[in-house]
């Protein structure tokens, strides 16, 4: 028979005896006291699965993360060669149309110098001409005389010179209503520019300055906008626009009977 005499001997009979220490935990304890660490073993269990299934899914969120980086470098690179095909596209456009367009000044200019001297006549009251300068063909050696000792004169500079002898076209031709011998001095372009206006301004003044007399600036072409044929009634320059040179449209309206 087990006999306490103190709070030592329970003490020691609790540390001995588990049967014991179970009967007085089971009076002391409730049940969920009792029930508490098998309750935080599962609740530990539990934050761990959870964990678990935490850590998976910001893995599949990081994996995620890269296929959309992935995707968007796609995206960028795909735009660039985009960018540098549209560029490069853009680049070919605007060649083709400098191509066209020197092919259509090209031809426009052949074919004032082809018939210049009936487009004189016609636009310009002009008749016995002939034609002193003309790109692709010699330049007419009196002309050519004359202007050099124009400049050996002074009466006009030697950039002067230099300019008149790029000048698209020139002729002298005599004038309808008193029968005198003029000098024409024209520009030729599909679609005349304020450059074209200028240029046969500045070289039919040299030409004036080095014979001694009058000259005609005019342009020729197919097209001209409003500030331009501003321009070129300001600067005196005759503007000539050929039905042959004409977009047809614009030919028929100007044939058409008012």
């Amino acid at each position: 028979m087990t006999t306490i005499n103190d709070i030592s001997d329970l003490v020691r009979i609790l540390q001995e005896d588990p049967a014991w220490a179970e009967a007085v935990r089971s009076i002391l304890l409730t049940q969920e006291l009792q029930s508490l660490p098998e309750r935080f073993g599962q609740f530990v269990e539990l934050i761990r699965e959870n964990n678990e299934l935490v850590n998976r899914r910001l893995e599949r969120l990081e994996e995620g993360q890269l296929r959309l980086e992935e995707r968007q470098l796609r995206l960028e690179e795909g735009q660039l060669r985009l960018e540098r095909e549209v560029a490069s596209l853009r680049t070919d456009v605007e060649t083709l149309k400098t191509d066209v367009g020197a092919l259509k000044g090209s031809d426009t200019e052949r074919r004032a110098r082809e018939n210049i001297l009936n487009i004189a006549k016609d636009e310009l009251d002009l008749s016995r001409g002939s034609i002193l300068l003309a790109r692709g063909r010699d330049t007419a050696p009196e002309f050519l005389d004359s202007i050099e000792e124009a400049e050996a004169q002074g009466l006009i500079t030697e950039s002067q010179a230099d300019h008149v002898l790029l000048a698209d076209i020139i002729i002298r031709a005599r004038r309808g209503e008193d029968r005198k011998y003029e000098h024409g001095v024209f520009e030729v372009s599909s679609t005349i520019g304020r450059n074209d206006i200028q240029r046969a301004r500045e070289r039919a003044d040299a030409v004036a300055a080095a014979t001694g007399e009058e000259t005609i600036a005019a342009v020729i072409g197919g097209t001209i906008h409003p500030p331009q044929r501003e321009q070129a009634e300001e600067m005196k320059v005759r503007v000539l626009m050929p039905a042959m040179f004409r977009p047809p449209e614009t030919a028929e309206e100007a044939e058409a009977p008012t």
